[in-house]
């Protein structure tokens, strides 16, 4: 197990600064993961933690050992004990998956009896003992995902680092390489950095989440702290909150345009005279136009998803997203509704000037 610390990481390309003075820690064995959209910078610290690139400025420290320092790297990358899981699977096709995993071993010219005993408990690690001699193309996805996986845990690594490891899966499977992951994770309390653009996984992965966005660490924290409590507007969209309404002071109160006040959101806001609004799909109930109390609204659109059904509803001059059970009240294009958003489930940001 290793704790990591980044100080004031810098990655430039040219004048295009990817990683822009980042500072953070992951505490040792657990799950951390860098969410954000493609372009914010978090697999370029990824691979700058890993020695693929090399940092313009900043420290890196893995365990007790500094790798990167003043944007020169101190340690090679061969010696840093860490194994990395990339999105591509890069399995040798011709290869049996016990070859497949002994391949670095062997490499590294290390002893057969120790790469026999290494490639045993990394199959079995990821339940694939049964698998040894089988081709990669006699796999499904999420095998192939384990042997990558498993060529991983075979080099014993201090830290794990996972570059949208589950991107190629189905959603099935993604769900499931999810839980083994985190088995395996809480079976050996191997320290792991993962990246993702994906909230979900990002959630029910990580024992920490880093919101990432223009090459800068937006909110860090446990992710129930993260999902209910986003610091930003930004961070709140990023974590669903896509319905953005805007509000502005008046007689003391925040008020929406044709929707009346917001209770309590203007001592969340100071001073500022306009704010936005943001709320998830998923916290808005849709009742009868007859249900007081609510915003009224008219469905434009709806989808229905199993579970759930998905509404696009205009409301107030504006569109408005809803997701709720399908076992409620389905309601025709074009029927009066009742919109009803908890006050907790809002969130008030001042607008930005």
């Amino acid at each position: 197990m290793s704790r990591v610390e980044v100080s004031n990481l810098v990655k430039s390309f040219g004048s295009v600064r990817a990683v822009d003075e980042v500072s953070f820690v992951v505490p040792e064995g657990g799950i951390t993961t860098m969410l954000g959209p493609s372009g914010c910078g978090k697999t370029t610290i990824l691979r700058c933690i890993a020695g693929l690139e090399t940092a313009s400025a900043g420290d890196i420290v893995i365990g007790s050992r500094s790798v990167s320092s003043g944007g020169r790297d101190i340690v090679p990358v061969e010696a840093r004990n860490l194994g990395m899981v990339f999105q591509s699977y890069a399995i040798w096709p011709h290869m049996t998956i016990a070859r497949n995993v002994a391949y670095g071993l062997r490499v590294r010219r290390k002893p057969r009896e120790e790469i026999e005993r290494r490639v045993r408990s990394a199959l079995a690690l990821v339940r694939l003992s049964d698998y040894a001699e089988r081709y990669p193309g006699q796999l499904s996805g999420g095998q192939m995902q384990r042997v990558v996986l498993a060529r991983a845990f075979a080099y014993d690594p201090e830290l794990l680092l996972l570059d949208e490891p589950l991107a190629n899966l189905d959603a099935h499977l993604r769900e499931e390489m999810r839980q083994e992951l985190k088995r395996i994770q809480r079976e050996t309390g191997m320290t792991m950095i993962a990246v993702t653009h994906d909230q979900s996984e990002a959630l029910a992965l990580s024992d920490q989440i880093m919101v990432m966005s223009d090459g800068k660490v937006l909110q860090r924290g446990r992710p129930d702290e993260i999902f209910r409590r986003p610091g930003t507007a930004q961070v709140a969209r990023f974590l669903g909150a896509t319905n953005v309404l805007s509000a502005r002071r008046v007689d003391g109160q925040l008020k929406i345009d044709g929707l009346g006040a917001v209770p309590g959101a203007a001592d969340q806001v100071g001073a500022a005279i306009a704010a936005q609004v943001l709320f998830r799909p998923s916290d808005v109930s849709v009742r009868p136009a007859s249900v007081a109390g609510g915003w009224p609204g008219e469905i434009v659109f709806s989808q229905y998803l199993g579970r759930e059904v998905q509404y696009l509803i205009r409301c107030g001059g504006r569109e408005v997203t809803a997701e709720v059970p399908s076992q409620n009240d389905v309601f025709p294009e074009g029927a009066a509704v009742s919109l009803q958003v908890a006050p907790g489930a809002l969130f008030v940001y001042p607008e930005a000037a």
